[in-house]
């Protein structure tokens, strides 16, 4: 056996651990409270749908490119943002470049009650929040799945 430990060297240990495991709980909570708009804001839609009833709107929004050929901007990846009546985001799928938007020769958006879809471009469904806490829990689910890139992308609609 080894010599025994300093009651001082003990107590700095578990110091260290609780910091520790202190720092694995809240990292999550604050990652999911400070998720940035930054990864889904647009200042300036590639275009934007709305459902017929009004209730519901897609917003499909360029990606920033480090770097691209002059008159390449439709070869931009993009997000296909859906939102609610307030305005909240209700679903994220990501797509590979905003001219597959467009999807199959003669594709349109297809609203039913509970989806939205485009031909191997994406395929959501329209939840309705259950309140302001659901709305803004849903809203930076969405914007933290966006930053580490966990969301739906059009490549899986075949």
């Amino acid at each position: 056996m080894g010599p025994a430990r300093p009651a001082a060297a003990i107590d700095g240990l578990k110091r260290r651990l609780s910091l520790a495991a202190i720092i694995a709980v809240t990292s999550p909570l604050l990652m999911l409270v400070f998720a940035p708009a930054g990864h889904l804001a647009c200042d300036n839609p590639y275009l934007t749908e709305t459902s017929p009833d009004g209730r519901w709107t897609i917003t499909v929004c360029g990606r920033p490119v480090w770097f691209a050929m002059p008159g390449s901007g439709s070869d931009a990846p993009g997000w296909i943002v859906l939102r609610d009546e307030t305005s909240s985001i209700r679903g994220v799928s990501s797509l590979s470049m905003l001219q597959l938007y467009g999807g199959v020769s003669g594709s349109e958006t297809e609203w039913t009650s509970s989806h939205v879809r485009r031909l191997m471009v994406f395929d959501m469904q329209l939840s309705q929040a259950q309140g302001p806490l659901d709305r803004w829990r849903n809203e930076y689910i969405w914007r933290l799945r966006a930053l580490v890139g966990l969301v739906p992308h059009n490549q899986d609609q075949t």
